[in-house]
């Protein structure tokens, strides 16, 4: 069995708290009311602007390949609070992760409960070697949550990133097998 395909058997997983699971076009309400939140995208991607936009970038993104994305459920309520995606490169057995959370649910180490579970994932199910994330240099919470999970700075990367408009940079977080094992 390939790498590719062990992701794919892996699209529903849990915490104690979350439910890792496929974003469908039902969860549309859920996401517009954390991506349609300024300080929520504020460092990711372009604001909601209304339901039937959430709806198409659930369809585009989401539904068109659902390879690797998740929608953060909290199993308490059902209620889908963010997004995690898991960006493979099979080839150089390593990949990269990035999360949304509702501002509404900060706070709560959801995030860190999430990008854990796919730490768990890449490392034991995948077999990966390394799994990296960054973030912009102006969003020291995200770096936070790398620094929660076992991920050590790497590096600043000048101008890496167009962010609405305006070039930034990012800092490269990163965690190895050798490290996660370590942390076991």
């Amino acid at each position: 069995m390939t790498i590719e395909e062990k992701l794919l058997l892996n699209n529903h997983l849990e915490t104690q708290r979350l439910l890792l699971r496929p974003v469908t076009v039902e969860d549309a309400e859920d996401m517009y009311e954390y991506a349609s939140d300024p300080e929520t995208v504020k460092y990711i991607y372009a604001r909601h602007k209304n339901l039937d936009a959430t709806r198409t970038q659930i369809l585009n993104y989401f539904v068109k390949d659902p390879e690797g994305k998740w929608g953060i459920e909290l199993k308490s309520s059902h209620k889908l609070i963010g997004s995690i995606d898991f960006r493979l490169d099979a080839k150089d057995l390593k990949a990269e992760i990035g999360y949304a959370i509702g501002r509404n649910y900060w706070g709560n180490g959801f995030a860190p409960e999430a990008a854990k579970r796919l730490l768990k994932m890449g490392f034991n199910d995948l077999g990966l070697k390394r799994i990296d994330a960054l973030h912009c240099s102006e969003n020291m919470k995200s770096g936070r949550v790398m620094q929660k999970i076992g991920m050590q700075k790497e590096g600043l990367l000048k101008n890496n990133t167009q962010l609405k408009g305006r070039t930034v940079d990012d800092i490269l977080y990163a965690i190895t097998d050798d490290q996660w094992q370590n942390q076991q």
